[in-house]
């Protein structure tokens, strides 16, 4: 028998509590060689990151390698890249402090660079028996910006060599299979990595480089190149000039011809916030690519993934019942099975493998960050998508309806809806498993996760569409897609809330200074609300982002004026919530201390909450519970519903 009550208001068993209550918090990077796999997880209590391995055949026994170092690296503050295996089964690998060789699990740790308080900073491995390159990031006292560059490390004597310098970024660099060339992808300001890349190469011996050439060249043509791989003599690489990011291969010399391997119009790749993902991988035998994003003349337009295996010149689709996202494909050179952290609907990030030479691809599970047995025991809500005009544009999202069967509403009435302005803005939004979604489901609340204009996973020209207009299109798609869900009669028109973090932030508040707003209730995590302060902030990856989605600056700064909303406090009338970690290096904790305190003094309903030891993005599993808490009883009391659970946020001009 189901107890009624408002929705909103109903008790769930899903709590900050189990979120933690996992084998990890989620698996980071990944990568098979010979008969072992090898992952980073970041513990669900510490958030530290550990590595470690087990036998691809079977059995449950972990490895942990790196005892009592945090496998992660700060290299364009986002990190990534952090682990390579090398092909005897040994590893390297990088923390804050430096570069660590690990001959076997039950070995010492050796240091092969020192990152000297920080002030030096390593990703992005591949290496010869003699040598270790990777991306390099310097910080000098005194100097606003660092510099990055590609180096060398001897294995021997630790010496270090420049091997490439002179653009603004580097990444992928990858020494061919004989050890003789050495290619990597670069690219300089005013670029994003997901805009005008270059792919070089240079001839190798020992640790340094010569004859260097530019093997693909995207400045001024528009085109983004990624992920350059080799594949025996063969380079394979990832561009964007059919409008997506397929797979290309082509000799290792300038002008090549390239062939598209796998022509479709989803994309094989994400932007590059973090390094060293892996999109596709090859051997000798296969090629395996990850898809998310499909056309829009389709209307099908949901970001997840497909995989894809490529032999003897036939494509075909591999079935992955139950999993919708994956990432970091890794292949061993003499092997026919796949691996991927991969999730989806019910299933949280897992490590997966799938034998390319069985019948019906037969998918095995090594690790999971929870168990599925205990997500099966839960309600999950899982998503619909949704469709809208938005401009006369397509745009999605995925819609989570209320899901607890202990509960009932009271006839006639429907539910609020949180939407959620994803971080990036280039990340897209995919259905895989959120428990803090679920917690707000299973309480009552409907979810609407959006993939604006701006977004991943639909081709260039959609992602572009937010260049020169970020805070406007955005801003637009999640109010008409409010909208389409009120008049869809999905939702309460009273009770619209919206949370968003980071670049998500800055899109919640451009909608609450909207002539159009129709938001009741808003929480803004680590989000930008000074885009001219953030001009002056900002680290050197996204030194020129807002040239790109604002306009330049000092010529254009009455635009970055306008759709700053810490220039519009007046027009902000809807109760909203801040909450910042005191340690973020992306965004200040300035710009949410700024805006709460004058919106306390405009009378509007607010609150603040700051986190200490917290950056950018919240990790400790404390801060967790206490966010995701804070931000539903905060919205709940905004919107007249009593909340089922109770929080210390302080809330400031309370209306009710």
């Amino acid at each position: 028998m189901t107890t009624e009550a408002v929705y909103g208001s109903w008790n769930s068993p899903i709590t900050p509590e189990l979120f933690g209550k996992c084998n990890c918090k989620t698996i980071c990077e990944m990568q098979v060689v010979g008969e072992n796999v090898y992952w980073i997880e970041q513990n669900a209590t510490t958030g530290k990151r550990e590595l470690y391995s087990k036998p691809t055949n079977g059995g449950d026994t972990r490895t942990r390698w790196a005892d009592g170092f945090s496998v992660q690296t700060a290299v364009h503050e986002y990190g990534g890249g952090a682990l390579h295996v090398l092909a005897d089964g040994s590893v390297l690998f990088a923390t804050v402090e430096g570069v660590f060789y690990q001959k076997s699990a039950d070995s010492g740790v050796e240091q092969l660079a020192e990152a000297n308080n920080r002030m030096f900073r390593f990703a992005d491995f591949s290496a010869t028996d003699s040598h270790v390159f990777c991306v390099n990031e310097t910080h000098q006292s005194g100097q606003k910006y660092p510099e990055n560059r590609l180096i060398s490390i001897d294995r021997s004597t630790k010496n270090q060599n420049v091997v490439a310098s002179g653009a603004d970024f580097y990444a992928y660099p990858r020494v061919s299979p004989d050890g003789s060339k050495l290619v990597w992808m670069e690219w300089s300001l005013p670029n994003m990595p997901w805009d005008e890349t270059s792919i070089r190469m240079a001839d190798l011996k020992g640790g340094e480089t010569s004859n260097p050439v530019i093997l693909k060249n995207g400045a001024g043509k528009q085109i983004n190149y990624s992920e350059p791989t080799w594949n025996g003599d063969e380079l394979l690489t990832v561009n964007d000039s059919t409008n997506w990011w397929n797979v290309y291969s082509s000799a290792a010399e300038p002008n090549a011809v390239e062939k598209n391997l796998n022509p479709i119009q989803r994309e094989i790749s994400y932007p590059l916030w973090q390094l060293g993902f892996r999109n596709y991988v090859a051997n000798k035998e296969y090629l395996v690519s990850e898809t998310s994003g499909s056309c829009h003349e389709k209307s099908v337009m949901n970001a997840n993934g497909i995989l894809y295996v490529r032999s003897a010149d036939i494509t075909r689709e591999i079935p992955t019942p139950g999993y919708t996202v994956f990432g970091y494909l890794s292949i061993d050179p003499n092997g026919s099975e796949v691996f991927a952290i991969a999730s989806g609907p019910k299933r949280d990030s897992s490590v997966i493998s799938i034998d390319l030479k069985l019948p019906g691809f037969p998918l095995k599970v090594h690790r999971e960050s929870r168990d599925s047995s205990e997500i099966d025991s839960l309600e999950i809500s899982e998503p619909e998508e949704v469709i809208f005009k938005s401009d006369g544009v397509n745009v999605s999202g995925y819609f989570y309806p209320p899901k607890n069967s202990a509960y009932s509403a009271p006839p006639g009435t429907l539910p609020p809806v949180l939407l959620l302005g994803h971080s990036g803005p280039t990340a897209p939004a995919f259905n895989n498993l959120d428990l803090r979604k679920q917690f707000f489901t299973s309480r009552g609340v409907a979810v609407f996760d959006l993939n604006y204009r701006g977004s991943t996973g639909f081709g260039t020209e959609f992602r572009r569409m937010l260049y020169k207009n970020c805070g406007v299109v955005d801003r637009d798609d999640m109010l008409n897609g409010a909208k389409a869900l009120i008049e869809q009669g999905r939702v309460d028109a009273d009770k619209i809330l919206i949370t968003g973090s980071s670049a998500g932030g800055f899109l919640i508040l451009s909608c609450l200074i909207s002539p159009n707003n129709v938001i009741k209730a808003a929480v803004s995590r680590y989000g930008v609300a000074d885009l001219l302060a953030l001009d002056e902030d900002t680290h050197k990856l996204e030194k020129s982002y807002n040239e790109l989605l604002i306009g330049k600056y000092p010529k254009e700064a009455m635009i970055y004026e306008e759709r700053s909303p810490i220039y519009h406090i007046e027009k902000i009338r809807t109760p909203i919530a801040f909450l910042h970690g005191k340690e973020d290096t992306v965004v200040p904790m300035s710009q949410s201390v700024t805006m709460f305190e004058k919106i306390r003094a405009s009378g509007v309903t607010t609150a603040l909450m700051l986190f200490d030891g917290e950056g950018h993005g919240f990790r400790n599993g404390k801060v967790i519970k206490e966010s995701t808490e804070a931000t539903f009883y905060f919205l709940m009391k905004a919107v007249g519903i009593e909340p089922s659970i109770s929080s210390n946020i302080e809330i400031v001009n309370p209306k009710i």
